[in-house]
């Protein structure tokens, strides 16, 4: 049984990887599947190029571990169009697929939900919020009464960030804490992230 893990990657870090290592534990799947975001809908400014991103989460998970399925589909990559085209290989049930609460909570404002309502099923990370709260039970229930397959993994996460990786870079800050060494010299051998300097050079 596999489990599918989509997002930016941007970079891929250790807290990614924590978390498919709990949830493979927890869910009993034999696999997790990482899918790097093609040409994400609502692109970042501090992106860096699918084929940077994607031979890092290759590097860091190993080949069979990682999906270059949304380079296939159609632009831009949204998240109902990937999962569709699984739940087709997957004989038309359900995959998993995991995603933080934060984003599980807006999933109705998502392209196409009731796509996803019919081919996945979430398995919700929990994330503490600045109040402090972690789980509204609340909006659960209401999603659950919409028709949403999903489980919550309360499962601890490590305090590391894509965000927080590009800001060590443009800070010059040592990275190795954050994510794996391989990784870490892929990125200073192709100096990904250099923009950020040069944006701010600019001015």
């Amino acid at each position: 049984m596999k489990c599918y893990f989509f997002g930016t990657f941007n970079p891929i870090h250790l807290g990614h990887i924590e978390i498919a290592k709990k949830v493979k534990e927890k869910g009993g799947f034999d696999e997790v599947i990482f899918v790097p975001s093609f040409i994400p809908p609502h692109k970042n400014a501090d992106l860096e190029s699918y084929a940077h991103r994607l031979e890092m989460a290759r590097i860091a998970l190993g080949e069979k571990n990682v999906s270059d399925i949304e380079r296939k589909l159609r632009i831009p990559s949204y998240t109902y169009q990937t999962a569709q085209k699984l739940y087709q290989d997957n004989n038309n049930k359900k995959i998993n697929f995991i995603i933080g609460y934060d984003q599980f909570f807006k999933i109705e404002s998502w392209k196409n939900p009731e796509i996803l309502k019919e081919t996945l099923n979430f398995i919700v990370i929990p994330r503490k919020f600045q109040n402090g709260q972690i789980l509204s039970e609340k909006a659960l229930s209401y999603l659950k009464n919409k028709g949403f397959s999903f489980e919550v993994y309360n499962i601890g996460l490590l305090d590391i960030s894509s965000n927080k990786i590009r800001n060590f870079i443009k800070n010059n800050k040592d990275i190795s804490s954050l994510t794996t060494y391989e990784v870490k010299k892929y990125i200073e051998n192709n100096r990904l992230y250099s923009f950020l300097f040069e944006r701010e050079s600019i001015g």
